[in-house]
């Protein structure tokens, strides 16, 4: 089994804090706090934890020092290590070897394998034995990088995750019950009941997404007839043009899209085709968290959700709830109470 050592990446090594000769002082509960965090990575059990909460609790001090042997050493028994983590003896030692086995305890072992402590006239330990917890300080840094990467994978997981449900619930609207594929549907239910990992729920993703198209392109309305042009494929030098025609015409220049929305525009500007132009689109919407309020948003026609999703990166620092957000201004556009023109001014809606 690889070590936490062998596991991180490069620069990733914990560096010393000085006290003293060389030592490291760190807040034991927040060394604790840390490995807490990285459990899932590190494979370990519930049971692990509570021990190494056991042994840090014996500490007398907070601070996990390299300068005294009583500041990271535990030299209580197996029996009072499972006593106060309400476990088995047999436990114990076992989950021992697996924190020892990952890099997060080293052994000072004595002559006889006991563990002990010498003490001075006035009581205070000069020399243990027993259980090191100083690699928790050693490679405290190392501990949180680990943590900051593991919540990033946790959030990328929990943002698939809501947005294949946010499809599932579009394709859902555009079928009856009988048009369902069961396949498609039983492989969502499952994962979505489950921890998958990325390339499952992007590969889910990538189906349903797949199936809504097949829809909207069997539909009996020509969509292209009114679809804009977003021309950035023909010359990557000057900002898309987008176009759409429906009940009322919408029609805005390229001056304006440029003044409106410099930073939509910037992702866009060398889109290689209109499809990877909607692709952008996507995974930008993707980062605001809009869910399933997007694809209510591409409804309203391609030229509207240009222009609510560019009125939304341009104000994205100031806006808490982007979903809440957009999902009111295509609300208020849907049924008129809003001019779209109002998109393209600088004041802030209110």
């Amino acid at each position: 089994m690889r070590t936490i050592q062998g596991m991180a990446p490069a620069g990733a090594r914990s560096s010393r804090k000085a006290t003293g000769q060389g030592g490291i002082a760190e807040n034991k509960w927040q060394l604790l706090k840390v490995i807490e965090d990285i459990r899932e990575p590190l494979g370990l059990k519930g049971t692990s934890i509570s021990l190494l909460r056991a042994m840090i609790s014996f500490l007398r001090v907070d601070q996990v020092d390299a300068t005294r042997d009583d500041r990271h050493i535990c030299f209580a028994s197996n029996a009072s290590l499972a006593k106060r983590a309400h476990v088995s003896i047999q436990t114990v030692e076992r989950h021992i070897a697996k924190l020892v086995s990952l890099g997060l305890l080293t052994r000072r072992s004595s002559g006889n394998g006991k563990r002990w402590a010498r003490r001075d006239r006035q009581g205070s330990v000069v020399l243990a034995t027993g259980l090191s917890l100083l690699p928790l300080a050693e490679r405290h840094p190392e501990f949180l990088r680990m943590a900051q990467d593991h919540q990033d994978h946790q959030n990328e997981l929990g943002r698939l995750r809501d947005m294949c449900s946010a499809a599932l619930s579009n394709l859902k609207a555009r079928l009856s019950g009988a048009n369902w594929d069961e396949g498609l549907l039983s492989k969502a239910r499952n994962l979505l009941r489950r921890q998958p990992d990325k390339h499952a729920l992007s590969d889910l993703l990538d189906e349903i997404t797949v199936e809504i198209s097949k829809i909207t392109c069997s539909e009996p309305e020509d969509l292209r007839a009114t679809a804009p042009e977003i021309e950035g494929h023909k010359e990557t030098s000057k900002i898309q043009y987008v176009k759409e025609e429906t009940s009322f015409q919408i029609e805005v220049s390229q001056e304006e899209m440029e003044r409106a929305y410099p930073r939509l525009c910037a992702e866009l500007r060398f889109a290689k085709n209109q499809e990877d132009c909607r692709r952008l689109m996507d995974d930008i919407a993707g980062y605001l968290n809009l869910g399933n309020t997007w694809f209510s948003i591409k409804d309203l026609g391609p030229a509207l959700s240009f222009m609510i999703l560019g009125y939304l990166l341009e104000r994205t620092d100031t806006i808490s709830n982007h979903r809440g957000y957009a999902f009111k201004i295509a609300q208020d556009i849907s049924n008129k109470s809003l001019d779209w023109r109002t998109l393209l001014k600088k004041p802030r809606l209110s």
